[in-house]
Protein backbone atom coordinates (compact mmCIF):
# COMPACT_ATOMS: atom_id res chain seq x y z
CA UNK A 1 0.00 0.00 0.00
CA UNK A 2 1.41 3.38 -1.02
CA UNK A 3 1.98 5.73 1.89
CA UNK A 4 -0.02 8.97 1.50
CA UNK A 5 2.01 12.08 0.81
CA UNK A 6 2.28 14.55 3.72
CA UNK A 7 -0.13 17.44 4.04
CA UNK A 8 1.50 20.78 3.13
CA UNK A 9 0.50 23.44 5.67
CA UNK A 10 1.68 26.96 4.96
CA UNK A 11 1.62 30.24 6.84
CA UNK A 12 3.75 33.36 6.92
CA UNK A 13 4.83 32.66 10.51
CA UNK A 14 4.28 30.28 13.45
CA UNK A 15 0.51 30.90 13.38
CA UNK A 16 -0.19 27.85 11.23
CA UNK A 17 0.91 25.69 14.15
CA UNK A 18 -2.37 26.65 15.88
CA UNK A 19 -4.23 25.00 12.98
CA UNK A 20 -2.06 21.89 13.31
CA UNK A 21 -2.75 21.84 17.06
CA UNK A 22 -6.49 21.87 16.39
CA UNK A 23 -6.11 19.09 13.84
CA UNK A 24 -4.30 17.00 16.43
CA UNK A 25 -6.95 17.73 19.04
CA UNK A 26 -9.82 16.74 16.79
CA UNK A 27 -8.27 13.60 15.37
CA UNK A 28 -6.99 14.51 11.91
CA UNK A 29 -3.44 13.20 11.85
CA UNK A 30 -0.88 12.85 9.11
CA UNK A 31 2.71 13.49 8.31
CA UNK A 32 3.05 17.13 7.32
CA UNK A 33 5.38 19.73 5.91
CA UNK A 34 4.90 23.07 7.68
CA UNK A 35 6.14 26.19 5.90
CA UNK A 36 6.69 29.30 8.02
CA UNK A 37 7.22 31.77 5.17
CA UNK A 38 8.72 34.65 7.15
CA UNK A 39 10.22 36.07 3.98
CA UNK A 40 6.80 37.59 3.18
CA UNK A 41 5.70 38.44 6.74
CA UNK A 42 3.81 40.68 7.48
CA UNK A 43 1.83 39.72 4.37
CA UNK A 44 -1.20 41.70 5.50
CA UNK A 45 0.60 44.99 4.81
CA UNK A 46 1.60 44.12 1.25
CA UNK A 47 -0.13 45.01 -2.02
CA UNK A 48 -2.75 42.83 -3.72
CA UNK A 49 -0.23 42.03 -6.46
CA UNK A 50 2.41 40.93 -3.95
CA UNK A 51 -0.12 38.74 -2.11
CA UNK A 52 -1.20 37.21 -5.44
CA UNK A 53 2.42 36.30 -6.18
CA UNK A 54 2.60 34.44 -2.86
CA UNK A 55 -0.62 32.54 -3.66
CA UNK A 56 0.97 31.14 -6.82
CA UNK A 57 4.29 30.43 -5.09
CA UNK A 58 2.58 28.43 -2.32
CA UNK A 59 0.58 26.43 -4.86
CA UNK A 60 3.83 25.52 -6.60
CA UNK A 61 5.65 24.65 -3.38
CA UNK A 62 2.75 22.52 -2.17
CA UNK A 63 2.74 20.50 -5.39
CA UNK A 64 6.37 19.56 -4.76
CA UNK A 65 5.53 17.99 -1.39
CA UNK A 66 1.87 16.99 -1.30
CA UNK A 67 -1.52 16.41 -2.86
CA UNK A 68 -3.14 18.56 -0.15
CA UNK A 69 -2.53 22.20 0.76
CA UNK A 70 -3.81 23.91 3.89
CA UNK A 71 -3.50 27.69 3.53
CA UNK A 72 -3.16 28.54 7.21
CA UNK A 73 -3.04 32.27 6.56
CA UNK A 74 -6.21 34.36 6.45
CA UNK A 75 -4.68 37.11 4.29
CA UNK A 76 -3.55 34.65 1.63
CA UNK A 77 -6.77 32.62 1.90
CA UNK A 78 -8.89 35.68 1.19
CA UNK A 79 -6.78 36.59 -1.85
CA UNK A 80 -6.94 32.97 -3.05
CA UNK A 81 -10.73 33.05 -2.64
CA UNK A 82 -10.93 36.27 -4.64
CA UNK A 83 -8.83 34.81 -7.44
CA UNK A 84 -10.33 31.32 -7.64
CA UNK A 85 -13.77 31.39 -5.99
CA UNK A 86 -15.48 30.01 -9.11
CA UNK A 87 -12.77 27.69 -10.42
CA UNK A 88 -9.89 25.52 -9.29
CA UNK A 89 -6.45 27.08 -9.74
CA UNK A 90 -4.08 25.70 -12.38
CA UNK A 91 -2.52 23.19 -9.99
CA UNK A 92 -1.97 19.46 -9.61
CA UNK A 93 -3.18 19.52 -6.02
CA UNK A 94 -6.18 17.32 -5.25
CA UNK A 95 -7.38 19.20 -2.16
CA UNK A 96 -6.94 22.82 -1.07
CA UNK A 97 -8.35 24.05 2.24
CA UNK A 98 -8.16 27.75 2.97
CA UNK A 99 -9.01 29.71 6.08
CA UNK A 100 -12.01 31.06 4.17
CA UNK A 101 -13.26 27.47 3.98
CA UNK A 102 -12.65 27.10 7.72
CA UNK A 103 -14.46 30.38 8.43
CA UNK A 104 -17.47 29.25 6.37
CA UNK A 105 -17.51 25.91 8.21
CA UNK A 106 -17.41 27.76 11.54
CA UNK A 107 -20.40 29.90 10.51
CA UNK A 108 -22.41 26.80 9.54
CA UNK A 109 -21.61 24.92 12.74
CA UNK A 110 -21.88 27.88 15.13
CA UNK A 111 -24.93 29.49 13.51
CA UNK A 112 -26.93 29.18 16.73
CA UNK A 113 -24.35 31.11 18.72
CA UNK A 114 -23.66 33.72 16.03
CA UNK A 115 -27.25 34.58 15.09
CA UNK A 116 -28.36 38.10 16.05
CA UNK A 117 -25.07 38.80 17.84
CA UNK A 118 -22.43 41.50 17.52
CA UNK A 119 -19.53 39.72 15.85
CA UNK A 120 -16.05 41.18 15.58
CA UNK A 121 -13.53 39.83 13.05
CA UNK A 122 -9.96 40.43 14.23
CA UNK A 123 -7.27 40.08 11.57
CA UNK A 124 -4.40 41.69 9.73
CA UNK A 125 -4.80 45.04 8.01
CA UNK A 126 -5.63 43.25 4.74
CA UNK A 127 -8.14 40.87 6.32
CA UNK A 128 -9.86 43.72 8.15
CA UNK A 129 -10.10 45.75 4.95
CA UNK A 130 -11.85 43.00 2.96
CA UNK A 131 -15.56 42.13 3.05
CA UNK A 132 -15.24 38.35 2.51
CA UNK A 133 -15.83 37.29 6.12
CA UNK A 134 -18.54 39.86 6.74
CA UNK A 135 -20.27 38.73 3.55
CA UNK A 136 -20.18 35.06 4.65
CA UNK A 137 -21.67 35.96 8.02
CA UNK A 138 -24.36 38.26 6.62
CA UNK A 139 -25.40 35.78 3.90
CA UNK A 140 -25.84 32.96 6.41
CA UNK A 141 -27.19 34.97 9.35
CA UNK A 142 -29.21 38.04 8.27
CA UNK A 143 -29.53 39.36 11.83
CA UNK A 144 -25.84 39.36 12.63
CA UNK A 145 -23.98 42.65 13.12
CA UNK A 146 -20.40 42.50 11.90
CA UNK A 147 -17.41 44.73 12.54
CA UNK A 148 -13.73 44.26 11.71
CA UNK A 149 -10.52 45.48 13.30
CA UNK A 150 -6.83 45.13 12.46
CA UNK A 151 -4.43 43.87 15.13
CA UNK A 152 -1.13 44.18 13.27
CA UNK A 153 1.12 44.70 16.29
CA UNK A 154 -0.37 41.74 18.16
CA UNK A 155 0.25 39.52 15.11
CA UNK A 156 3.79 40.84 14.76
CA UNK A 157 4.64 40.16 18.42
CA UNK A 158 3.31 36.61 18.37
CA UNK A 159 4.87 35.84 14.98
CA UNK A 160 8.30 36.88 16.23
CA UNK A 161 7.97 34.98 19.51
CA UNK A 162 8.07 38.24 21.47
CA UNK A 163 6.21 38.72 24.78
CA UNK A 164 3.27 41.05 24.31
CA UNK A 165 1.82 41.19 27.82
CA UNK A 166 2.77 44.39 29.60
CA UNK A 167 3.42 46.31 26.39
CA UNK A 168 0.20 48.23 26.90
CA UNK A 169 -1.41 50.13 24.06
CA UNK A 170 1.41 49.44 21.61
CA UNK A 171 0.03 45.92 21.05
CA UNK A 172 -3.53 45.98 22.39
CA UNK A 173 -4.40 49.40 21.04
CA UNK A 174 -7.32 51.41 22.40
CA UNK A 175 -9.15 50.77 19.11
CA UNK A 176 -8.66 47.01 19.45
CA UNK A 177 -9.67 46.96 23.13
CA UNK A 178 -12.79 49.01 22.48
CA UNK A 179 -13.78 46.85 19.51
CA UNK A 180 -13.47 43.65 21.56
CA UNK A 181 -15.36 45.11 24.50
CA UNK A 182 -18.23 46.10 22.20
CA UNK A 183 -18.55 42.60 20.73
CA UNK A 184 -20.51 39.56 21.85
CA UNK A 185 -18.27 37.22 19.83
CA UNK A 186 -14.75 37.85 18.53
CA UNK A 187 -13.48 35.71 15.65
CA UNK A 188 -9.70 35.27 15.64
CA UNK A 189 -9.11 35.66 11.91
CA UNK A 190 -5.33 35.41 12.14
CA UNK A 191 -3.85 32.05 13.04
CA UNK A 192 -1.43 33.65 15.49
CA UNK A 193 -4.24 34.85 17.76
CA UNK A 194 -5.47 31.45 19.04
CA UNK A 195 -2.02 31.07 20.59
CA UNK A 196 -2.99 33.80 23.08
CA UNK A 197 -6.71 32.99 23.36
CA UNK A 198 -6.40 32.14 27.06
CA UNK A 199 -4.90 35.57 27.76
CA UNK A 200 -7.56 37.31 25.66
CA UNK A 201 -10.34 35.44 27.46
CA UNK A 202 -8.88 36.57 30.80
CA UNK A 203 -8.80 40.20 29.62
CA UNK A 204 -12.29 40.11 28.08
CA UNK A 205 -14.31 37.50 30.03
CA UNK A 206 -17.66 38.67 28.67
CA UNK A 207 -16.66 37.96 25.07
CA UNK A 208 -16.81 34.57 23.31
CA UNK A 209 -13.70 33.94 21.19
CA UNK A 210 -13.92 31.63 18.16
CA UNK A 211 -11.02 30.17 16.17
CA UNK A 212 -11.83 29.27 12.54
CA UNK A 213 -8.78 26.97 12.44
CA UNK A 214 -10.63 24.63 14.81
CA UNK A 215 -12.88 23.64 11.89
CA UNK A 216 -10.05 22.62 9.54
CA UNK A 217 -10.03 19.04 10.79
CA UNK A 218 -13.57 18.42 9.58
CA UNK A 219 -12.64 19.60 6.10
CA UNK A 220 -9.69 17.21 5.87
CA UNK A 221 -11.22 13.93 7.02
CA UNK A 222 -11.11 12.48 3.53
CA UNK A 223 -7.51 13.55 2.97
CA UNK A 224 -5.45 12.37 5.92
CA UNK A 225 -4.41 9.10 7.48
CA UNK A 226 -4.59 8.08 11.11
CA UNK A 227 -0.90 7.89 12.00
CA UNK A 228 1.39 9.68 14.47
CA UNK A 229 2.35 13.16 13.33
CA UNK A 230 5.77 13.69 11.84
CA UNK A 231 6.20 17.34 10.94
CA UNK A 232 9.01 18.73 8.82
CA UNK A 233 9.46 22.47 9.47
CA UNK A 234 10.65 24.79 6.69
CA UNK A 235 11.39 28.47 7.35
CA UNK A 236 12.17 31.30 4.94
CA UNK A 237 13.61 34.71 5.74
CA UNK A 238 15.74 35.80 8.67
CA UNK A 239 13.20 37.20 11.15
CA UNK A 240 13.15 33.96 13.17
CA UNK A 241 15.52 31.02 12.74
CA UNK A 242 14.42 27.54 11.70
CA UNK A 243 15.90 26.17 14.93
CA UNK A 244 13.75 28.55 17.02
CA UNK A 245 10.59 27.60 15.12
CA UNK A 246 11.35 23.89 15.45
CA UNK A 247 11.97 24.28 19.20
CA UNK A 248 8.74 26.23 19.63
CA UNK A 249 6.80 23.66 17.59
CA UNK A 250 8.20 20.81 19.71
CA UNK A 251 6.90 22.52 22.84
CA UNK A 252 3.61 23.74 21.40
CA UNK A 253 2.73 20.46 19.66
CA UNK A 254 3.55 17.89 22.30
CA UNK A 255 1.96 15.06 20.29
CA UNK A 256 4.17 15.44 17.23
CA UNK A 257 7.69 14.61 16.12
CA UNK A 258 9.38 17.72 14.70
CA UNK A 259 12.26 17.84 12.21
CA UNK A 260 13.79 20.75 10.36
Amino acid sequence: MTKPRPVFIADTCIGGLSVIKSMLKFGSTSDAVFLADYEVNPLGLKSDAAITDVVHRWLGLAEQHSDTLVMACNTLSIRYHQLFSSEMPPSGLKHIVSMVDCFAAMVRIEAGRLANRKVLVIGTAFTASQSVYADILSAALPGVRVDTVAATELERSIARLQPWEGRGNSVLTNELRQAIQNADIAVLACTCFPMVMVELQALFPAVIFLDPGTYCSGLLKESVQTQPWKISVKVTGTAVSEACIAEFAESYLDQASITS
